[in-house]
């Protein structure tokens, strides 16, 4: 069921480093398709942890239904790097929950859903399905060709590329932005996924649309932002 899909892309391998990424939290509305329009709103949060350490956190919630994903990473030399990764949903009362842990050193990614694990080699540069965000802003930030990245994800690495369509101005309830026009492309996908990025923002992402096969849009606005530093 694609309740939260459309969610999932909010606002993110080798390339030099967001130096200081900002903490924030930011407010989106959303309609999501739970078989008719309902209104949905969603807020992502990135706060330091430790020293080293990262949480980026999304939560969206609907009528019946609420979603949360947590990413705990590093951010190094190369780029942003998960740790460990959770989901947690609720759809009329039924619940999901998936957890992913890189572990580096044992060469190996361990996904357990349902209580069954999946075990996959470990590679560089692998992300979750929240940290290869925070990279896509990294790599837009340091002006870096190719948006190409590899997800972890169901027990396999899945592969997200993003198309650029270059600049356009975009105003929503929080402001307006000169934004970064992008396009998902990924294989087998049968709907159309476009994202807005703010360069004055650290390249956030300000709204995102996807089409779907029939020509149904489902949007998503940013509402505010406050950074927490």
């Amino acid at each position: 069921m694609r309740v939260f899909a459309t969610l999932c892309f909010l606002v993110s391998i080798a390339s030099t480093t967001q130096a200081n990424p900002r903490p924030f939290i930011a407010t989106y509305s959303a309609n999501i398709d739970l078989l008719i329009d309902v209104p949905a709103t969603a807020t992502r949060t990135l706060n330091r942890t430790d020293s080293d350490t990262w949480q980026f956190e999304s939560h969206a919630s609907a009528i019946f239904a609420k979603q949360t994903e947590r990413s705990e990473l590093h951010l190094t030399e190369t780029g942003w790097s998960p740790v460990r990764y959770r989901y947690d949903r609720t759809l009329l009362g039924r619940a999901r929950s998936i957890s992913i842990e890189f572990d580096k050193n044992a060469q190996r990614v361990t996904t357990i859903a349902k209580g069954e694990p999946w075990v996959q080699p470990w590679e560089a540069g692998v992300q979750d399905r929240l940290s290869y965000q925070l990279q896509l802003r990294n790599d837009l930030a340091n002006q870096k060709e190719s948006l190409d990245y590899r997800i972890a994800d169901g027990g396999q690495i899945k592969h997200y590329r993003f198309k650029r369509l270059g600049e356009e101005q975009l105003t929503t309830q929080a402001g307006t932005f000169t934004c970064e026009r992008l396009q998902l492309e990924r294989q087998g996908q049968q709907h159309t996924t476009l994202l807005w990025m703010a360069k004055s923002l650290d390249y956030l992402t300000v709204r995102l649309i996807r089409i779907d096969a029939d020509g149904k849009e489902h949007i998503l606005n940013l509402k505010s932002l406050e950074f927490l530093d």
